[in-house]
């Protein structure tokens, strides 16, 4: 069974394409805007004139969600499965507001499980960095979303007239030496120091035999200095979305 998944996120749009339990072939694109047809295109050229059986989709732009669901539909004849906190999981959300949670960050949780037992604690770092908590009866407990790193050094140029606008890479100390430098180490060691702390908390609460397992491409730039992590999974939101796929075929199947 050839299943395509779709990610839509703020900055980027994301698909995989797994045979089975096995991902074969991925692709990456800017998110396009509503009504932009080149974009989805290239989606078509790659994986959809495939023999594809399913489509299950995680998104974070809602205004994008017609554009899609009607893309694939004229190309495919399938009817897209959207992810949201009402589709069966294994897991239970267990937050005030379960309809608040991204589809993202669910997919994300129910990825990790292909790789490690609960408890667990998933670290998504994009656009936004992102820690989300799963106890050991499978219960999503939360977690926090934080402003990305490219997100924070374009708001401090933004909102601050006298700094200037910097290119992120990670820095050499964390003393910086001049403005350029001292919002590098900023962002970085906050981020950096933010993480650690979270993790030693979320693990207070969890026990020591918590997992920690990360995704994004800006954990990148962690990934040396941040020794808490036990495993990076580049594609988790990929798997968590095929996860999720086969189980809501299998109930469906009973």
């Amino acid at each position: 069974m050839m299943i395509l998944t779709v990610d839509i996120g703020n900055t980027a749009v994301g698909a995989a394409l797994f045979q089975g339990g096995t991902l074969t072939s991925r692709l990456r694109f800017s998110t396009p805007l509503p009504g932009a047809e080149g974009p989805w295109i290239s989606l078509k050229k790659w994986g959809l004139q495939k023999e594809i059986d399913a489509v299950m989709i995680s998104s974070v732009v809602p205004r994008l969600d017609s554009d899609l669901l009607q893309f694939i539909k004229r190309e495919t004849g399938l009817n897209p499965r959207f992810l949201d906190h009402r589709t069966p999981l294994e897991i239970t959300l267990d937050i005030d507001h379960p309809e608040e949670v991204g589809a993202d960050r669910i997919a994300d949780v129910m990825g990790a499980l292909e790789f490690v037992s609960p408890p667990c604690i998933v670290i998504d770092s994009g656009t936004a960095l992102t820690l989300d908590v799963l106890d050991g009866d499978y219960r999503y407990c939360g977690g926090v979303i934080i402003p990305g790193v490219e997100i924070s050094i374009r708001s401090l140029s933004r909102h601050a007239a006298r700094l200037e606008k910097v290119e992120f890479t990670i820095p050499r100390s964390p003393l910086g030496r001049n403005t350029a430098d001292c919002i590098r180490s900023g962002v970085y060691y906050s981020h950096l120091g933010g993480m650690e702390l979270l993790i030693r908390e979320y693990m207070r609460q969890l026990g020591p035999d918590t997992r920690i397992i990360a995704t994004g491409g800006a954990i990148e730039y962690f990934r040396d200095r941040l020794k808490l992590i036990h495993r990076y999974e580049p594609d988790l939101v990929h798997h968590g979305l095929r996860r999720i796929h086969a189980q809501w075929s299998a109930e469906i199947s009973r």
